[in-house]
C-alpha cells in the first residue's frame, strides 16, 4: 500500500492469489446486492400488506355499520361484505407475496 514492490518467489502463483481476491470481492458485492435487493422487496411487500390489511379493516367496519338485519336479504349488507370479501383477497395476495419474497430472501 505503501508503493513498494513486494518482490516474490512465484509471481503466476501471486498473480493467482490476486485474480483469487478480485474474484472473491466481486462475488461478495453481488452476494450483498442480492441481499439488498431482496430485503427491499421484503419492506416493499410489508407494505403492501400494511395497506391491504387496513383496506379490509375498513371495509369490515362498513360491512358491520350496514343497517340491520345483516343476511343475504339485505342488498346493502351483501354489496358491502362482498366488499370486503374482495379486499380480504387482495390481503391474502399481499401475504401470499410477502412469504414468496421471505423465501426466496433464504
Amino acid at each position: 500500500m505503501n508503493g513498494r514492490v513486494v518482490p516474490t518467489e512465484h509471481p503466476e502463483v501471486a498473480g493467482e492469489k490476486l485474480l483469487a481476491s478480485v474474484l472473491a470481492g466481486t462475488a461478495l458485492r453481488a452476494k450483498t446486492n442480492g441481499l439488498r435487493q431482496s430485503l427491499s422487496h421484503i419492506d416493499a411487500a410489508k407494505q403492501q400488506v400494511a395497506v391491504a390489511r387496513a383496506a379490509a379493516d375498513q371495509s369490515l367496519l362498513r360491512a358491520k355499520a350496514a343497517p340491520r338485519p345483516h343476511e343475504i336479504s339485505n342488498p346493502a349488507f351483501v354489496e358491502l361484505f362482498e366488499a370486503h370479501q374482495r379486499d380480504r383477497e387482495v390481503l391474502f395476495a399481499a401475504m401470499r407475496a410477502l412469504e414468496h419474497a421471505r423465501s426466496a430472501a433464504e
